[in-house]
């Protein structure tokens, strides 16, 4: 059977915007399949070291919910993706500047990771 490929794209970083992507990752990684998690520049923060995961306005009690229902945090899942496989990379953003990733991530165009999407059997992006 053939390796399924899967591509995420995390747009964003507000909390209810980090969840999707990094659930998807973890869940196909944990399927079998090769995963490639991008970032773009507005998802990128997700990966820094002092990145707070903060709801978008009106759904502050978000935070408090995932808390009660236990469920793992932002830096957990970014925890598991790695211990899982799922690859990290960050789209058209100069990662020599200020912010200190977590994890490696590597740079890449918004042309691969297109190319790397057409390929894949599943491509979302959140």
């Amino acid at each position: 059977m053939n390796t399924k490929k899967v591509v995420v794209l995390a747009l964003h970083d507000e909390l209810e915007s980090a969840y999707p992507p990094l659930n998807v990752a973890v869940g196909a990684a944990s399927s079998g399949a090769d995963v490639i998690l991008a970032f773009s520049r507005k998802g990128v923060n997700i990966l820094d070291q002092k990145y707070i995961p903060i709801p978008s306005d009106g759904i502050e009690y978000l935070s408090n919910a995932l808390a009660d229902f236990n469920a793992p945090s932002i830096n957990d899942l970014l925890e598991i993706a790695v211990e899982s496989g799922v690859k990290f990379y960050v789209v058209d953003l100069d990662i020599k500047d200020h912010t200190q990733f977590k994890y490696p991530a590597e740079q890449v165009s918004i042309k691969w990771l297109l190319n790397e999407a057409v390929s894949a059997d599943l491509f979302v992006h959140f």
